[in-house]
């Protein structure tokens, strides 16, 4: 387990429990007090969790979730960009996974729009569900699975079950944060679960994000930052990232 990674599990659990020792998480990540002493330091002087006496408590939220009415207007000019940019590679007879996320659902709605044929597109989102029912030359399928209210998409066994049975020509997923070291990640487990699903059952991978993503973390990592992706579909390219030069290895496409 990567450093980065170990530290955001550390955090999830503080948080979840309000207090954790020293001890008892050393037992249960299967890592020595030593470790887990000089993570805390270090999340404590981020102020992340506040440090006690053998062990630590809670000073934030669960985990970072962003709210959905907000991230569906955040930085709409960009997110509109990068759809337009990534709507230039889908093909007539295309099969299609996409995502929930909301630079996804830009995207589905020029699709909605647009004039390609017979494409088929398979999701867990109930908002591209309905967007794209209204065209009908795109055959959209829905993975079904357990409901998410927040973010109107379905997690889960069955949602997984389902994506690993199906082989499509792309996939084109959102990520909320960017990392060279910790890859690419989501609020939660769940949702990463299904963009790890989507990311092997397709065969060329797209993540679409604007620069606000670069040099975030969250708790569910679903891909290193080379791996599985085929091109990344961003607004603008930082020149760092993660305090280093920004790396080589993936094909970047920038939206202007």
């Amino acid at each position: 387990m990567l450093a980065a990674e170990r530290k955001l599990l550390i955090l999830e659990l503080v948080n979840r429990r309000k207090f954790v020792k020293v001890v008892d998480l050393s037992r249960e990540l299967k890592i020595t007090e030593v470790t887990v002493r000089r993570d805390l330091e270090e999340l404590d002087e981020q102020k992340k969790v506040r440090r006690v006496h053998g062990g630590a408590i809670a000073i934030s939220p669960v985990s970072k979730v962003d709210d959905r009415t907000e991230l569906l207007v955040r930085n709409m000019d960009e997110k509109r960009k990068i759809a337009q940019k990534a709507y230039e590679f889908i093909d007539d007879n295309d099969a299609l996974l996409m995502d929930c996320s909301t630079t996804v659902l830009e995207l589905a709605k020029l699709m909605a729009q647009g004039d390609l044929k017979h494409v088929s597109v398979i999701t867990n989102s109930f908002d591209i569900v309905s967007i794209l029912g209204v065209n009908p030359k795109i055959d959209v399928f829905h993975t079904g699975g357990l409901l998410v209210p927040a973010s109107n998409s379905s997690v889960g066994t069955i949602t997984a079950d389902t994506l690993s049975r199906l082989r499509a020509d792309k996939c084109f997923l959102g990520a909320n944060g960017i990392s060279s070291q910790y890859g690419y990640s989501c609020p939660s487990f769940d949702e990463a679960a299904v963009k790890v699903a989507m990311l092997h059952s397709a065969k060329l991978r797209f993540i679409l994000a604007d620069r606000t993503k670069f040099g975030e973390t969250y708790l569910g990592k679903f891909a290193d930052f080379t791996d599985y992706i085929d091109f990344l579909i961003t607004d603008e390219v930082p020149e760092e990232l993660d305090g280093e030069p920004f790396p080589e290895g993936v094909n970047v496409v920038c939206a202007t």
